[in-house]
């Protein structure tokens, strides 16, 4: 009874297959029919869609054999040698499985092969003749492929899907990669706090899926993935294929510094034991000597750092105490709190506007980079046209082709130069200046791991000589101190205390009176 057993094979390779009528439905239904005219029992029917990957058909024609070579079934059904299978090894694979019994049989319905351990030398032929036909039709469209892979790539294009903060759209007929703009933002800050000490592949991993950039079944990506896409070129115009990189047509999303500087903290990470301590200030100051990174030792409750001492200016200097270290960074904070912050709010509302009044300068700056940029694809394609039709020399299309993607390269480049600056000249200056006026309070109460975010966003550097530390504002937080410490000075002028004046202010804004107010602007304007 079970030798009248049988299971089904159906098998779509591409959408154009399943249009022209071998869609799985439509196997499925011959094959059953065919079955029921033989007298064999369906038990189990295996579907390959044309969505498939090559990994998930593999998987499926595995789970296929190991079904029919488990269960004892004798009769496999396919609609003919191509639907079954395109290389040797699965074929190989099914012989192996006919040798083993001669009573099972392979059934090619539409090429009418009825393929057994015992079946004639003629019919054999044919199933190898077959074989052979779709092993060739599989490395012809490998061949195609790879050379549609290669003009693509000549023009620009990464032949497979962009990475996060990229969406494919067809413009021309073509399909090629833009920046998404519902993710860019993101994908931009996630390359920006990599660089932050207290974040690593695994805390940028789960920022990812925290905000919603998942696959494209909605899954969160793996670890080894964000390793991987951290340290892909595509995203400042470089297209890695196969292990070589071709020049992109893609606009660059982030800047070639920043993605240096990610793959030097990716790839130069040097092993360390687990650190049974977490200093404050690990990894954040130099030696002003030697240049090399301070490290902290515990000694009676208290952290010591120094260099490793390996040049003799080192020798003999003092060890920098942590908490000592602490107390002027801490000092160095409260320098930048601006004893008015109806002034900072001013200066915050004033920014914005600067940022919206740019905002239109911006657009018409891009409008017409993207203009030049599409007047060169144009030129590109007529050229690539041409060079078909035989009007210009393969010599010739070359060298204007070089040409043209130089010009391209460099007004992406501006076009990114202006995204960057706008973007870090509004909205990273707006988190600098309300994080400066409230660091100084919030320090001491934060972690290890949030002081240092704190120290990397409003210091360019910390060094020390021996056990005096000094500290060196970013450009924007010197500007922010400069401006407070005026604002200082002015109001001592006025002969009021610092500690008063909050109080006064507002009484004077309470009444309508914005005449102090009115006064600090202009050292706070530009």
């Amino acid at each position: 009874m079970g030798q009248t057993n049988a299971v089904i094979l159906a098998r779509v390779s591409s959408k154009a297959q399943e249009d022209e009528g071998y869609s799985l439905d439509s196997q499925v239904k011959l094959l059953t029919g065919y079955c029921q005219t033989k007298g064999f029992k369906v038990v189990k029917v295996f579907k390959i869609a044309e969505t498939a990957s090559k990994q998930q058909s593999r998987k499926v024609f595995t789970e296929m054999l190991h079904y029919i070579s488990k269960n004892d079934i004798y009769h496999l059904a396919v609609e003919k040698t191509d639907r079954f299978t395109r290389n040797m090894r699965d074929a190989v694979a099914i012989d192996d499985w006919l040798e083993q019994d001669e009573d099972r049989r392979l059934h090619a319905v539409k090429e009418n092969l009825l393929v057994h351990k015992n079946a004639k030398s003629d019919v054999k032929f044919m199933w190898n003749i077959h074989l052979s036909v779709a092993k060739k039709y599989t490395d012809n469209l490998r061949e195609e492929a790879m050379k549609g892979w290669a003009e693509k790539l000549a023009q620009g294009w990464l032949p497979a899907p962009p990475p996060p903060g990229y969406v494919t759209v067809t413009r021309g007929g073509k399909r090629i990669h833009i920046i998404d703009k519902a993710t860019a933002g993101i994908m931009r800050k996630v390359f920006r706090i990599y660089l932050e000490p207290n974040h690593s592949v695994l805390t940028i991993t789960e920022f990812m899926r925290d905000n919603g950039i998942v696959t494209r079944k909605g899954r969160p990506h793996s670890k080894s993935y964000v390793h991987k896409m951290l340290s892909n070129p595509f995203y400042i115009g470089i297209n890695r294929f196969d292990g070589k990189d071709y020049p992109g047509a893609q606009e660059p999303l982030i800047s070639k510094e920043l993605f240096n500087a990610v793959q030097k903290k990716l790839h130069n990470k040097q092993p360390m034991l687990r650190a049974r301590h977490n200093p404050v200030l690990k990894n954040m100051i130099r030696c002003q000597n030697c240049g090399a990174t301070v490290t902290w030792e515990r000694h009676k409750e208290r952290y010591y750092g120094a260099c490793q001492r390996k040049d003799v200016a080192c020798k003999g200097l003092k060890f920098l105490r942590e908490d000592r270290a602490e107390e002027l960074v801490m000092e160095t904070l409260q320098k930048l709190v601006c004893p008015s912050q109806e002034i900072i709010a001013w200066t915050s509302k004033a920014i914005r506007a600067e940022s919206q009044n740019n905002a239109q300068y911006y657009e018409q700056s891009a409008a017409l980079i993207n203009s030049k940029l599409s007047r060169i694809e144009l030129m590109d394609e007529t050229l690539y046209d041409d060079k078909l039709a035989g009007d210009i020399t393969k010599e010739r299309y070359e060298a204007k082709h070089d040409q043209l993607m130089a010009e391209k390269a460099s007004l992406i480049d501006q076009l990114n130069k202006l995204e960057g600056q706008q973007q870090s000249d509004f909205e990273g200056g707006l988190t600098v200046l309300e994080l400066s006026q409230k660091a100084a309070e919030i320090y001491a109460s934060k972690v290890p791991e949030q002081k240092r975010v704190i120290i990397t966003e409003l210091f360019e550097k910390l060094v020390s000589n021996g056990d005096a530390l000094s500290v060196t504002y970013t450009k924007f937080t010197n500007a922010i101190a400069k401006k407070t410490a005026e604002t200082v000075q002015f109001l001592e002028g006025q002969k009021m205390a610092n500690r008063t004046f909050e109080k006064a202010l507002a009484t004077s804004v309470s009444e309508g009176n914005s005449e102090l107010i009115n006064q600090l602007r202009p050292i706070w304007q530009g």
